[in-house]
């Protein structure tokens, strides 16, 4: 008898889109194609039902940064959502790996509106930034732990090890 799984909704809103960085090195644009490594990383507040999406691109040509391109997404879930997800057993909430597909693509459609108009801000070549399937680096899903009440950090954000590897 197959076993059914119980589906929930999960309600939360796009906060804001920043950008943390864009630094161009390059005094003069390089020609031709360039290798493009990119980042994401996850982090959270859970007392306040936050999660942060950053995304990180690097632009090099011959081993050599001409560009790097830095972006958040905050996402702010509802307080049912945010209850569902969270496993009393482990004191952790799980982000499903769909749902946190869905929120690198977003952070990663933010970051391509980004760089097309900071690109021509400064002048330089309209750069592409290259499709990317989160969900071919993003297949588990990501637990948080409870957030300790941090004196240092006044944003009380963790990262955590949600980081995806180079393409």
């Amino acid at each position: 008898m197959a076993q059914q799984q119980k589906q929930i909704q999960i309600q939360f809103r796009l906060m804001d889109v920043r950008q943390l960085q864009f630094v161009n090195l390059s005094s003069e644009w390089p020609e031709g194609e360039m290798q493009i490594n990119n980042q994401l990383q996850f982090n959270c507040e859970t007392d306040k039902r936050i999660v942060r999406c950053n995304a990180n691109f690097e632009y090099k040509k011959n081993d050599i940064t001409q560009l790097i391109l830095g972006v958040q997404t905050v996402f702010e879930f509802t307080r049912d959502s945010w209850s569902s997800l969270y496993q009393l057993n482990e004191d952790q909430w799980v982000l499903p790996a769909g749902l946190v597909q869905h929120m690198a693509d977003i952070t990663i459609g933010s970051a391509r509106g980004i760089l097309a108009v900071r690109s021509e801000e400064a002048g330089i070549p309209k750069q592409i930034l290259p499709l990317v399937n989160p969900g071919q680096m993003l297949r588990n899903n990501i637990a948080f732990k409870r957030t300790p009440q941090q004196q240092n950090d006044p944003s009380g954000a963790i990262p955590l090890d949600g980081t995806l590897g180079t393409a």
